[in-house]
C-alpha cells in the first residue's frame, strides 16, 4: 500500500496541450487513455546503487506543445489538418513537406513512408513507461504485405447495371445513410405522446426514410462480397492486437486529406461462423445543395 506522504507538496504537473485546448473548446474534449513517462526524470545513484536525495536539484514545469504532444494525425472542423511536425515531416492544411522540400507529386509511397515514420517517431520521443510481459514473445508488428493494388477498368468494379455517376443531392446525407442504421442517434424516432390516454402512442404519422430494412442490409453485404478485395494478415503482434489505424488519400491537386471513417459496427463472418468481421467504411463527408452532410464511400475494410 503506498500514499502520499507530504500532502502540500506538488508532485505532478497536468498540462493540456494546445491540442488538447482546441478540443476543450468546442466541447468535444474526451479523455479516455492515461500514459506515463519518466523523460523529465534524473537518474543518479552512489557507488553503492543507492538512489541520491533529489530534493536539492532544481525541477521545471512540465513542457506543453513538443512535437510529440500530437502522435496520430488531428483535423480541425473545416477539416484540414493540424499542423503536424517532426523531424523530416511537416503537416498543415492539405499541404505535406518531406524532408524540407515540397512532396512530390508521383511520389505517394514515399509519402505513406513518411507518414508513418512520424507517428512512430512522436511515440518513441514520448518515452513512455511500459512492462513487458514475460509470457508474451510476440511484441512486434508485422504484416503480411505493406501494399495492395486494385484495378479500376471500364467495366470494372462497376457493372453496366451499376450508377457510375452520382450527384451530391441524389445521394442519401448521414441521417438516412444505412451505414449509420445500427447507431441510437440516427434511428427513426417519432414523437409520441407521454400522458394521458394516448400515452406511448404517436402524434402523427411520420415517414420514415431510414434505409434500415433488412433488404438493405442484405443488399449492401451483397455489394461487399462481389469487390475485389486483398487480404492483409497480422504476422506478429502483441497478445491483445491493439493498434490506430488512419486513413489518408494522397493527391497531386488535392494533397493530403484524412478521410473520414464510419463504424459499422461487428457481425458474425458468413464464411466462418465461429468468427467476427468488424466493418469500417472509409470515405468523405460532402455538403450537398441543401447543406446536409453526405457520405461519399471510397473503400470498405472488414477486420476479423
Amino acid at each position: 500500500m503506498a500514499g502520499i506522504l507530504d500532502s502540500k507538496s506538488r508532485i505532478m504537473d497536468v498540462v493540456i496541450t494546445e491540442q488538447g485546448r482546441r478540443q476543450l473548446a468546442s466541447g468535444q474534449m474526451k479523455i479516455e487513455y492515461a500514459t506515463f513517462t519518466d523523460i523529465g526524470a534524473f537518474y543518479s545513484g552512489d557507488v553503492d546503487g543507492v538512489i541520491e536525495d533529489p530534493t536539492g536539484r532544481i525541477y521545471f514545469e512540465a513542457a506543453s506543445d513538443l512535437p510529440s504532444d500530437l502522435i496520430t494525425f488531428e483535423t480541425d472542423d473545416s477539416g484540414f489538418l493540424v499542423p503536424y511536425r517532426a523531424d523530416n515531416l511537416g503537416v498543415g492544411g492539405k499541404n505535406l513537406i518531406i524532408s524540407g522540400s515540397a512532396r512530390n507529386k508521383d511520389n505517394s509511397t514515399g509519402a505513406a513512408s513518411a507518414i508513418s515514420s512520424a507517428i512512430l517517431e512522436s511515440w518513441n520521443n514520448l518515452q513512455v513507461i511500459g512492462t513487458n510481459d514475460p509470457l508474451d514473445d510476440e511484441q512486434g508488428f508485422t504484416l503480411s504485405r505493406k501494399t495492395a493494388t486494385f484495378s479500376i477498368r471500364r467495366d470494372f468494379p462497376f457493372k453496366k447495371s451499376d450508377v457510375k455517376v452520382a450527384v451530391i443531392d441524389d445521394i442519401e446525407g448521414l441521417n438516412n445513410d444505412v451505414r449509420l442504421s445500427n447507431l441510437q442517434n440516427f434511428k427513426y424516432l417519432p414523437p409520441v405522446n407521454s400522458v394521458g390516454a394516448l400515452a406511448g402512442r404517436t402524434i402523427g404519422r411520420f415517414p420514415d426514410n431510414n434505409e434500415k430494412s433488412d433488404s438493405d442490409k442484405q443488399q449492401l453485404e451483397t455489394r461487399l462480397s462481389f469487390l475485389e478485395f486483398a487480404d492483409i494478415d497480422f504476422v506478429q503482434t502483441s497478445i491483445e492486437n491493439n493498434f490506430v489505424m488512419q486513413v489518408f488519400e494522397l493527391s497531386g491537386d488535392d494533397g493530403i486529406i484524412k478521410l473520414d471513417v464510419i463504424d459499422y459496427g461487428t457481425k458474425r463472418s458468413s464464411k466462418d461462423p465461429n468468427k467476427f468481421v468488424r466493418t469500417l467504411f472509409a470515405g468523405k463527408i460532402m455538403r450537398d445543395g441543401y447543406s446536409n452532410p453526405t457520405f461519399v464511400n471510397i473503400f470498405t475494410m472488414e477486420i476479423s
